[in-house]
């Protein structure tokens, strides 16, 4: 039995750590399995790579936000624990001391669990960049990237300095908490079976000092009462102002109604999120390629700005809200307060979700683990993605006047053409980018910087998607390398003339009558017999017919695509 007692003592129930193994990796959780199965025959790994990834691990989520690294187990959660001996073992609870520069100092704990034994490391974040084998790991999501000691302490040196939420908040009791709300959010956590003041501490909105709970301000944010939550904060809500029109008019023009929502954040989220929801509008609209009734904006690419601005803003800011702005044609969505260190314009634009850096760490932590937000760095892209696949504008990132704004377009990037074409664009093998410029272009054609500025891309990530398409034989290009212009190849654009000229006519008739026989179609088109049946086959084989019966009985109803 190895004693344990010179380590700093982890102490997680089994059912917490079960919960920990049922859930997806991210930036606060890792685990591993100390199993080789490269070769016919499981062994154990290899002792000194084991203690170099246990080092690696835990210096990436001290220079991150801390985090939890449980060794044996399997990439799917399955326990399967390890076959070393004590030695072995002893020298792996010592390698966060003798391979990180400076030592680190993790909580460590010993369970089995169905049989098995697992080692778990729990370690916060440091207060400077921490180095392993000359390199400073640091942890984004759920991989591990090197970043330079600078950058690190940059980040660090940031929340030190500006962070509202770490300071000592008020002298609550009891009665200045919202305990209800506190055992809701921590229900859904893996430390649900946990006192709330153990939840409390863990999640580093309070600490106990001499005996005494002192709250911090990130506390206070969470859980403070409704009746007294603006003496804590008086700008900690959320103002949306809904305006008739494209912009705002004032006197007798005036055109905007506001609604304010306020109370601790879990619950000003719902609000906000309930209230923004009830005023947006819905109508026709392409989505994943097919023209459905939908909102004017893809409900994760809303919400997702409005979580972030609740999240992320300055709280120190006591003058302002976060703003939503809500126009006929747009949403902004505005939180006080810049960017962070290490976080640029640039980079979210370019949808880089590598490194993430928070300015209330505490809060994010709690809200992720609630459920009510993403994973760090996930956000944005996911934004993007959501406005991208329904053919509406990019998000438009801005700082403006020292505070972040994210605009929302309702507007298609294009004026959507038939639906005949939509489908056909959908049928292609080609990915969301690529449809998006065939339906924004159509026969019109489109140039590098055409794709680069559609899609918010590099000029080599362009050209490289749309040789696919050239190599596909789904486009042609026109005119030297350099300025060169793409157009659908001639294959294709037989194809979509042969839809978008027959599907009209077809439709009416079908409206009428269940088939549609091959005299029937020559009829309509003035065509010969072999005509008539290549055509029939063509449609079919795009999903626009479905053919019933052989030879002369043979007739074609409406398919999937029609």
């Amino acid at each position: 039995m190895i004693d344990l007692s010179r380590f700093r003592k982890l102490e997680l129930t089994e059912a917490e750590v079960r919960r920990f193994l049922a859930e997806e990796e991210g930036p606060y959780y890792e685990r591993k399995s100390l199993w080789d199965r490269s070769g016919p025959t499981p062994k154990v790994r290899d002792r000194s790579t084991v203690r170099e990834e246990i080092a690696e691990y835990l210096a990436a989520f001290a220079n991150a936000d801390g985090g939890l690294l449980v060794l044996g187990v399997e990439d799917d959660g399955t326990p399967t624990g390890h076959k070393y001996p004590e030695e072995a073992i002893l020298s792996f609870l010592k390698a966060p001391e003798e391979k990180v520069q400076a030592p680190l100092h993790p909580r460590m704990q010993i369970i089995t669990i169905d049989g098995h034994e697992l080692l778990l490391f729990e370690i916060e974040s440091a207060p400077e960049a921490v180095h392993c084998k000359g390199k400073c790991p640091y942890r984004t999501g759920d991989q591990v990237m090197p970043l330079t000691q600078e950058a690190i302490n940059g980040l660090k040196k940031t929340y030190q300095r500006v962070s509202f939420e770490q300071k000592p908040g008020p002298e609550f009791v009891d009665q200045d908490l919202d305990l209800e709300l506190a055992k809701k959010v921590f229900s859904r956590t893996p430390f649900q079976d946990r006192t709330l003041e153990e939840n409390f501490t863990r999640y580093g909105l309070a600490v106990r000092r001499n005996g005494k709970l002192i709250w911090r301000n990130a506390g206070m944010l969470l859980f403070g009462r409704e009746e007294q939550f603006a003496s804590y904060h008086p700008r900690a809500g959320v103002r949306i102002f809904k305006v008739e029109g494209t912009e705002r008019k004032y006197g007798q023009a005036h055109n905007v109604v506001e609604h304010r929502v306020e109370g601790p954040l879990p619950l000003l989220i719902e609000r906000a999120r309930d209230y923004i929801r009830s005023q947006i509008r819905k109508s026709a609209k392409l989505h994943d390629l097919f023209f459905r009734e939908m909102p004017e904006y893809p409900e994760f690419a809303w919400q997702e700005a409005l979580i972030n601005a609740v999240a992320h803003r300055d709280y120190a800011v006591t003058t302002r809200e976060i703003e939503v702005e809500m126009y006929d044609d747009r949403m902004e969505v505005k939180s006080p307060g810049g960017l962070v260190e290490g976080i640029t314009l640039e980079r979210l634009r370019e949808r880089r979700s590598n490194i993430h850096a928070s300015r209330n760490p505490l809060l994010v932590r709690v809200l992720v683990d609630y459920g009510l937000m993403r994973e760090e760095g996930e956000g944005i892209p996911r934004m993007m993605e959501e406005m991208e696949t329904s053919f509406l504008h990019l998000p438009e990132l801005e700082l403006i006047n020292g505070d972040f704004q994210v605009r929302l377009k309702n507007t298609p990037i294009f004026e959507v053409g038939s639906s005949e074409w939509v489908n056909f664009v959908k049928g292609l093998p080609i990915t969301d980018r690529q449809r998006r410029v065939l339906i924004a272009t159509g026969k019109g054609g489109f140039t590098n910087q055409d794709y680069q500025k559609l899609n918010q891309l590099d000029r080599d990530t362009a050209y490289q998607e749309i040789k696919t398409m050239l190599d596909a034989g789904i486009i042609e290009t026109r005119g030297k390398t350099k300025g060169a212009k793409y157009f659908l190849s001639l294959t294709v654009t037989r194809i979509v003339t042969l839809i978008l000229g027959r599907l009209p006519k077809l439709r009416e008739f079908l409206a009428e009558k269940e088939f549609v026989s091959n005299a029937d179609y020559r009829a309509l088109f003035s065509l010969s017999r072999r005509q008539a049946r290549d055509e029939l086959k063509a449609l079919c084989d795009k999903g626009y017919l479905t053919l019933i019966g052989e030879r002369r009985g043979a007739k074609y109803q409406k398919g999937p695509a029609f």
